[in-house]
């Protein structure tokens, strides 16, 4: 009977862990390290490639891509997108956003000074 009791223990616990470890992941994404993931659905898509002086944190359509700059090749669905670049310094945070387009097929190159 004690070993029952310790499995109903265990397994409360696992379960609260779980579920805090969800509730955190739901309430603070950027928080929750992830895999890069690219944003090809399906279909055609084409490629960016994008440096910043500084190095700054990639966002596109405001999703996190876990990367930081210079990135060569990302793949991306043809159409319009938003890259938000975020970079931390001495002097404070810096933070640009600006729109692009990607063409299915070929790779669209930005230079950005923050």
């Amino acid at each position: 009977m004690r070993t029952s009791i310790s499995r109903r223990a265990f397994s409360k616990s696992a379960l609260l862990g779980s579920c805090t470890a969800l509730l955190f992941a739901v309430l603070c994404p950027s928080s929750v390290a992830a895999e890069p993931r690219p944003l090809l659905g399906g279909g055609s898509g084409g490629f960016l490639t994008v440096s910043s002086v500084p190095p700054a944190k990639i966002f596109v359509d405001e999703q996190d891509m876990g990367r930081t700059t210079p990135v060569e090749n990302l793949p991306l669905p043809a159409g319009d997108h938003k890259l938000t670049l975020v970079s931390v310094t001495n002097n404070g945070a810096l933070k640009r956003s600006l729109g692009f387009t990607i063409t299915a097929g070929q790779t669209t190159r930005l230079k950005i000074n923050l």
